[in-house]
């Protein structure tokens, strides 16, 4: 039997960051090493801070990685080769993405949800990092780990993080000169970090002059494990949605996280606890891709606002509520799955209407491994959702009957459903439509997999008789 585990993560330093619990998990329930496959760019300066029990592997050692047999591959990778690589392997149990004689699947129903989201996760509740983890995890796992309170120096020094992925999430030099002039008005000292790209160092600059703060402009001066030692003498680390932002969690560094533009804050905020997230309270916010002429999410953010809400965190006083904006800590729930607790600013019916969601696949995958974990809360989700929001619950019983109909016509003609057929029904509907077309086309209309989806519709119609 191997004494390895494979878990490969090629996105990224924000994803290979989140790989970091299941790492630590997937040791502890198997007692095995773990290899972590991934970019030698980001992972070769991360070995201080990378969980015991784990060794990297680069992109380019396929010919050894052939030779191994592990006990199992985690794959949260979506690239071809990478998939390809993943049906050649030896592995007792394969989870995520595996291509083998020209058929690609994905394993695991968690992976499965987590792939159904795609432009389509506008109602989820789970966090990326739980995703990763609940296919071979036990929750127990997720409900023991211990999360403490980020440290705190009092030495008057805040991180403005200006980088992030896409230009949707960042927010421009205006924004951070102001942020910076007004937290330098109470006595803070702030810099401006970011990444080594021109774009970054342009930006950061820029705020800088604004601000004339000349000497603040850190952008691009710092190698990975050197931006996360700098870190370690900050007070506050500001950023938007970024690979920084979760290397500052993981430390335990204070952190900010303002959330705009395309991003879902339930799904890639900071992952360990008692960290805060900022979000504009817009009804689209959360997106998978902004489909509107003028990134609207933003106009909430003021930065005045924004550096009086810091200061009253660092100083342990009442945080004030921000117009149009809301405030989230980072936390878990009583199972011990990542969990937003609203601060201020949240609006009900929103949550409301992820709730009924999130318990329902939660309650759904676990039942199918005969445990009852999530069915009180799922019965009380449901409850809260017919009574509060009757006209919905209508729309949802119509939608089912129609998409059951569809469903039954294309097995009766040993047919498939057209193209994204699941996009056909109510935005309020699509994360079962979208999740039962992504479960027959991963097994390839197999007889299993339609009686799979039929007892998935059965299940849903039971529960909205509740």
């Amino acid at each position: 039997m191997s004494n390895k585990n494979l878990i490969i993560q090629t996105q990224r330093l924000g994803d290979l960051v989140m790989s970091f619990p299941l790492c630590s998990w997937l040791y502890k329930n198997t007692g095995r090493t773990i290899w972590l496959m991934g970019e030698e760019r980001f992972y070769k300066e991360l070995f201080r801070i990378t969980p015991k029990n784990v060794y990297y592997i680069p992109l380019e050692a396929k010919d050894q990685l052939l030779k191994e047999d592990f006990n199992q591959i985690i794959n949260l990778s979506n690239r071809p080769e990478v998939n390809t690589l993943v049906g050649q392997l030896n592995g007792i149990n394969k989870i995520g993405i595996v291509e083998k004689n020209n058929q690609t699947k994905i394993h695991g129903m968690w992976q499965l949800y987590r792939a159904s989201l795609t432009h389509n996760n506008h109602y989820n509740k789970f966090h990326w990092a739980d995703l990763n983890a609940l296919d071979s995890i036990p929750l127990q796992y997720l409900k023991e780990q211990e999360w403490q309170k980020p440290r705190q120096l009092n030495k008057g020094k805040i991180g403005l993080f200006i980088g992030a992925s896409e230009k949707e999430k960042r927010f421009d030099a205006l924004f951070w000169a102001e942020l910076a002039l007004s937290l330098a008005k109470k006595g803070y000292e702030p810099v401006f970090l970011g990444g080594p790209s021109q774009e970054e160092k342009d930006i950061a600059n820029e705020a800088a002059k604004l601000a004339t703060m000349p000497r603040a402009s850190l952008a691009g001066r710092f190698t990975i494990i050197g931006l996360a030692t700098f870190i370690q003498t900050l007070d506050l680390f500001v950023s938007p949605d970024t690979g920084p932002m979760h290397l500052a969690a993981d430390q335990g560094i204070p952190t900010f996280n303002l959330s705009v533009g395309p991003v879902h804050p339930w799904e890639t905020a900071p992952y360990p606890s008692h960290h805060y997230v900022l979000r504009s309270n817009i009804s689209c916010s959360g997106c998978w891709r902004c489909t509107k002429e003028t990134q609207l999410c933003r106009d909430a953010f003021i930065p005045s606002r924004i550096a009086n809400l810091m200061h009253s965190y660092l100083q342990n006083k009442t945080l004030p509520h921000l117009p149009n904006l809301s405030l989230y800590k980072t936390g878990r729930t009583d199972e011990g799955l990542y969990q937003l607790e609203n601060i201020f600013g949240s609006k009900q019916l929103p949550s409301i209407q992820s709730d009924f969601w999130r318990y329902f696949f939660a309650d759904y995958f676990f039942q199918l491994q005969g445990q009852n974990t999530f069915v009180e809360k799922k019965e009380r989700a449901n409850q809260d959702f017919l009574i509060k929001l009757p006209k919905m619950h209508a729309l949802l019983r119509r939608s089912h009957l129609s998409f059951l109909r569809e469903v039954l016509q294309s097995n009766k003609k040993n047919a498939v459903l057209a193209h994204n057929s699941w996009k056909n029904y109510p935005p309020f509907m699509r994360p079962l439509t979208s999740f039962a077309q992504l479960l027959l086309e991963n097994d390839n209309y197999s007889m299993q997999a339609k009686e799979n989806v039929l007892h998935l519709l059965e299940n849903f119609n039971s529960n909205l008789s509740v």
